[in-house]
């Protein structure tokens, strides 16, 4: 399918992933979101984050192997800054900083556990109500279902979380609306956003989280 280009240049491509498709190739033939982007480049591109399959939004990818080691010590340093917007279940009181290590816990799963590696998300919230909310999520560190397993942790899991909640929604309403990161060859701050795809706004709509008039895209902040 023809792929969402966010950002392009020499060195860098930012998508904006769709919900439901997989990022790279799995034990299933199916088509992937790596394969929309070689086509797209006509040539190799170097996959630099991952995305589960539920999850939207903006993801980026290397054109430069020369570029890889600049781009990973900024992961190393934490100076790419990622952020995320989700819906999820009951009313969210207040912002949470949520630092609780996780750890392997089935074959798919994973749960906080003390000898788990230190794992911590910082949760905002947006819009709270009876029956859901809307919060902006960062990372401080980057680990396998951080978000999912947090909220669900502290009584909130993702709406459509199949995994650590239930399958109240079509997917896990979790959504990557901006990326920050330095340039690795011009050095210029680079932000890059996505408004969160029409199933997140019809399902914030659908549970009066927002109204039919608001622009879940403004409140996310992803303008």
């Amino acid at each position: 399918m023809p792929i969402e280009v966010l950002y392009e240049d020499d060195a860098l491509l930012f998508v904006n992933k769709p919900p439901g498709i997989v990022v790279q190739p799995s034990l299933k033939d199916e088509p992937t979101l790596l394969d929309d982007v070689r086509e797209h480049v006509a040539g190799d591109v170097f996959l630099m984050q991952r995305l589960d399959r539920g999850t939207s939004g903006v993801m980026f990818f290397s054109k430069l192997a020369s570029i890889n080691v600049k781009l990973t010590r900024q992961f190393e340093r934490k100076e790419i800054r990622k952020r995320y917007v989700a819906l999820c279940r009951g009313e969210l009181a207040e912002r949470q900083t949520i630092d609780a290590p996780l750890a392997r816990s089935g074959t798919i799963t994973f749960a906080v556990r003390d000898d788990g590696k230190r794992a911590i998300t910082i949760v905002t919230l947006l819009r709270a109500t009876p029956s859901g909310s809307l919060v902006s999520i960062e990372l401080r560190t980057g680990r396998t279902h951080q978000i999912r397993v947090h909220l669900a942790a502290i009584g909130h899991p993702l709406l459509g979380d199949w995994l650590y909640g239930s399958s109240d929604a079509s997917r896990p309403m979790l959504h990557s609306a901006e990326l920050v990161m330095t340039h690795p060859l011009s050095r210029e701050r680079l932000r890059v956003v996505a408004a969160p795809p029409e199933d997140f706004a019809s399902e914030a709509q659908r549970r009066g989280i927002v109204s039919s008039a608001e622009d879940v895209s403004s409140l996310a902040e992803c303008s």
